[in-house]
């Protein structure tokens, strides 16, 4: 007899008691047909008997789904990412023994045993490489290097060149940022010992020299364009908060003054600060950001990147090398990409210049902006990329007179700024500021009236990062 409360089986009912039924052989097959990790969570979680086969099998179940997430091509890199982020104690030696993996001829991640938190982060980080990578194709196809030619989306391969290289920076991240105070050694007493950061020669050499040129100049395009996605939250703060104006932080982005020194080390924090900072809405959000803990250290991203002079050769242009000269001085690529896009695109846009400048160059900025070593060569033959003048179109970018009196006048009102928070932070004030504005600043309850100078010091509570940071010339 039916209970009187009992409701009348449905059809999702019946399709879940059909699919509770399979044999555990069939359950695992459903699991391993999943497109992510997230869809395999959520199948675990359906029924106990659905529970209990995934962990039975989660490590053969996960990583299957993995590879169904992540393309094979992408594998090796996004592994090497993710692993890099989990050396235990961080030191030089444990860096270089990482990077012989890396560039050597082994597959780490055959042999990983997955668990499903594991899963989980290298499947979110994954969502955070497919949006930056959907962002800078949109972007750098918003304006074509011609006025004719075809916009059209992103081939299979331009999107796993894109990804490869946005992993790439992750990788670099996780491996030259200074590390959190859990990954230091302790020395005698349990205290952590300082370790000293790989410096801009040390990382040419054990990183930077192992990939060709036009795969560094990949590295350059997404560099510069992380660096755009961060301007907006970082000069909305720089801008505004009084003990920035204290610290004389910059927001005039002038390309080469020191907005790029803080900028960089809000970078190597990683895609996943990246994402939150620069889709963060409001200025509170921002702010908390950026005054968080994460961001300390050395890098020397931009530094590194810069090739250093081959006395031996200035002067010289690419195209007279003979070509002994360009299998020593140029680096084969490390990735297998069967397309010649990038390396054509490299070489006519490097074909004039010397020998010791191969990639990142300030002139080549509006290059990297459009991702020209991104794409395929039937894309840049369509474009007609190969006729343009490459000097005339970097040149054009540059700023003209006008451009410069517009730049002078941003710095003096920036220095003006400057003063007056300086100001209001030596009285105690902290918090938003803004010319003829200062309802939101907050003062010291013993503090009374804040037009009156106080002999009282107050220490304000900055991040370590600024408070070593120096303070901008300017």
């Amino acid at each position: 007899m039916e209970e009187p409360n009992a409701r009348p089986h449905t059809a999702s009912d019946t399709a879940q008691l059909r699919l509770t039924s399979l044999t555990p052989e069939l359950k695992c097959a459903v699991f391993a047909s999943l497109p992510d990790v997230t869809s395999t969570k959520s199948l675990a979680l359906v029924s106990s008997s659905f529970y209990y086969t995934f962990l039975d099998a989660q490590s053969l179940i996960l990583s299957q789904v993995l590879q169904n997430e992540i393309p094979t091509d992408l594998m090796h890199g996004a592994f090497a990412a993710y692993n890099a982020s989990r050396i235990p104690v961080w030191t030089k030696q444990a860096v270089q023994d990482f990077l012989v993996e890396y560039f050597g001829n082994s597959v780490p991640h055959k042999a990983q045993k997955w668990n499903l938190s594991e899963a989980l982060r290298m499947s979110k980080f994954h969502s955070c490489v497919e949006f930056f990578a959907t962002e800078f194709a949109s972007s750098a196809l918003s304006k074509n290097p011609t006025t004719r030619g075809s916009n059209a989306a992103p081939s299979f391969t331009e999107v796993i060149r894109i990804k490869r290289t946005i992993y790439r920076f992750e990788l670099y991240c996780n491996l030259f940022r200074k590390p959190s105070y859990h990954r230091m050694i302790r020395g005698a007493r349990n205290c952590l010992i300082q370790p000293r950061p790989f410096g801009a020669t040390e990382q040419r050499e054990i990183f930077f020299d192992l990939f060709s040129p036009w795969e560094n100049e990949q590295l350059g395009c997404i560099y510069d364009y992380l660096v755009g996605e961060i301007t907006v939250p970082f000069n909305d703060v720089a801008e505004h908060d009084v003990d920035w104006g204290e610290l004389s932080i910059p927001w005039v982005d002038t390309f080469g003054s020191s907005e790029i020194w803080y900028k960089e080390r809000y970078l190597l924090v990683g895609l996943d600060f990246i994402f939150q900072l620069s889709t963060a809405s409001t200025y509170d959000d921002r702010h908390r950001l950026l005054k968080s803990d994460q961001v300390s250290g050395e890098s020397f991203l931009s530094d590194a990147m810069i090739p250093p002079r081959l006395l031996q050769h200035d002067g010289v242009p690419l195209e007279e090398d003979s070509d002994e000269e360009k299998r020593t001085l140029v680096s084969p690529h490390f990735n297998d990409d069967n397309d010649s896009g990038p390396t054509e695109a490299w070489r006519w846009a490097h074909a004039e210049c010397s020998k010791d400048r191969f990639y990142f160059l300030e002139d080549h900025r509006w290059f990297r902006q459009r991702g020209y070593v991104m794409w395929d060569l039937a894309r840049l033959l369509e474009w007609e990329f190969f006729a343009l003048p490459v000097q005339a179109l970097a040149a054009e970018r540059l700023p003209g007179y006008s451009g410069c009196l517009e730049q002078q006048a941003e710095m003096d009102r920036l220095k003006v700024s400057w003063k007056k928070r300086s100001r209001i932070w030596g009285k105690g004030g902290t918090g938003w500021w803004a010319p003829g504005d200062e309802s939101h600043i907050q003062w010291p309850r013993r503090y009374q009236n804040p037009q009156v100078p106080s002999t009282q010091k107050y220490t304000m509570a900055l991040p370590k990062i600024l408070k070593a940071a120096p303070k901008s010339s300017g």
